[in-house]
């Protein structure tokens, strides 16, 4: 008895420490602009020797569990740490000049001096999100898998759900703000929204389903001759549709200003029955089904929501970012499960937990209650620090919020993610960034939501599934 208990004892001593950090690393990894959870992943998957090696060290100190599930305990706490430290990022790195018509919710706030609202609400959000998702993933294994199978519904419908995802993602914008009504400069609007989206599903499908990885082009010393992987190439996609325009806009913007005092200051979002609803139906589809991320589900969930310049709506605002970051949490925790119960990885961490864990067949997914209550745990801790840490650092710390303002810092993030991706991807990966920034930056300068360039996915999803029609 004693020796079970020791043995017990030492399990939970090191999912805590490799959860711990997990939840420095992803945390500090969510203030560094650019520096993507799935970067951080592929790395440790890339030098999978040298993880197992260090959190072998941690197991035989402990005498707890084996280092395969204490290395993936790691990684699920980053990513959830990452969540809460980008949320200061996402609000305060960025901000566009005044002449920008689209603007991000949480730029708008930050803009008008209330960025501290916007990072306690993606806080919130996260943290509800986990709590919510946690207690409600054995429940989603059981419906998705056995013994009820409503995955296997879902899939053999999986085209018409991308494709619908597709029209409605286009449609939204030409909802007003206000109400779910047509108003009038909508159908230019969604003329506008459309040809982004199928352009940016033109690039997507160059990407994800031609042999661009493998063109004759000329390549750096250090790269492999011939091709790079092909989901290497996601890096420079992603980064040139959505990070380095961004930050090109913000080059032009001038000081963002704190508010000491005012009517705003003190704003929270109160989540209704609706919201929590909602997080959990688009969580649900960011963890479970291909293609979908937390923009485009989010706003499939709430498509009112409009990245206008000015003033805007703070309220409104408010209630989008805690959506978003709700979804975001929501998604990664029910990655999880479809990791273990249909045997997916719907993110690059997932995929990096996978290859460090051997995986039972998907029919007996209870027989993994280990790892997974191992994993569901890690990220309940990282949660509960990262909460606390965010209320710490953005009502103390003024100092860093200048820094993420500053142009420097700007800068300097762009010379990182170029770095960045010509060392991984090369000369392939130069010229789709070039490519996909030049398309990047057209939405927000014509008053078109950002998440129309998730066209990159969602097209070269629809045209795989209906191949296999």
């Amino acid at each position: 008895m004693r020796r079970i208990l020791v043995h017990e004892l030492g399990l939970l001593a090191s999912i805590v420490l490799s959860a711990i950090a997990g939840t420095l690393l992803g945390f500090a990894a969510g203030l560094v602009p650019g520096l993507h959870m799935n970067n951080i992943a592929a790395s440790l998957t890339a030098y999978a020797s040298v993880t197992l090696a260090a959190f072998g060290a941690l197991e035989r100190i402990t005498g707890g569990a084996d280092d395969g599930i204490l290395v993936c305990c790691f990684i699920s706490a980053a990513l959830v740490a990452h969540l809460f430290g980008e949320a200061m990022t996402s609000t305060y790195v960025g901000i566009p000049s005044e002449d920008v018509v689209s603007v991000l919710p949480a730029h708008r706030l930050a803009r008008a001096g209330l960025g501290s609202v916007a990072v306690r609400a993606s806080a919130d959000g996260c943290f509800v999100g986990v709590l919510i998702a946690s207690a409600l993933l054995v429940p989603m294994c059981v419906l998705m898998g056995p013994p009820i199978h409503f995955y296997s519904i879902v899939k053999k419908g999986m085209v018409i759900i991308a494709i619908g995802c597709s029209v409605l993602l286009v449609l939204s914008e030409g909802l007003s703000v206000r109400s779910m009504w047509w108003v009038r400069g909508s159908s230019l609007r969604v003329i506008k929204a459309a040809v982004i989206f199928c352009t940016s599903g033109v690039l997507g499908a160059i990407v994800l389903q031609s042999n661009y990885f493998a063109c004759a082009l000329p390549d750096l010393p250090w790269m492999d001759p011939g091709f790079v992987p092909r989901s290497s190439l996601l890096l420079p996609l992603f980064a040139g549709l959505f990070g380095v325009p961004s930050l090109l806009l913000s080059l032009g913007s001038g000081p963002v200003r704190d508010i000491g005092s005012g009517t705003w200051r003190h704003l929270q979002h109160a989540p209704k029955l609706g919201d929590l609803v909602l997080s959990v139906i688009g969580g649900t589809l960011v963890g479970w089904l291909p293609g979908m991320t937390s923009g485009s589900s989010t706003t499939l969930c709430s498509p009112t929501t409009r990245e206008v310049g000015g003033g805007g709506d703070p309220v409104g605002s408010v209630r989008f970012i805690w959506l978003y970051s709700a979804v975001s949490s929501v998604g990664a925790v029910f990655s999880v499960g479809a990791l273990f119960v249909i045997m997916r990885a719907r993110s690059g961490s997932m995929d990096a937990v996978a290859s460090f864990l051997e995986i039972t067949s998907h029919e007996r997914w209870l027989s993994n209650a280990l790892p997974m209550t191992s994993i569901l745990l890690s990220m309940l801790i990282a949660a509960l620090i990262c909460n606390h840490a965010i209320g710490v650092l953005d009502s103390r710390l003024v100092w860093l919020r200048r820094i993420m303002c500053s142009k420097k810092l700007a800068i300097a993030s762009l010379a990182f993610i170029l770095s960045l991706c010509v060392a991984i991807t090369g000369s392939r990966g130069a010229l789709l960034m070039a490519s996909s920034a030049s398309l990047g930056v057209i939405p927000p300068i014509i008053g078109i939501r950002r998440i129309q360039l998730m066209g990159c996915l969602l097209v070269p999803i629809s045209i795989l599934f209906m191949g296999k029609l």
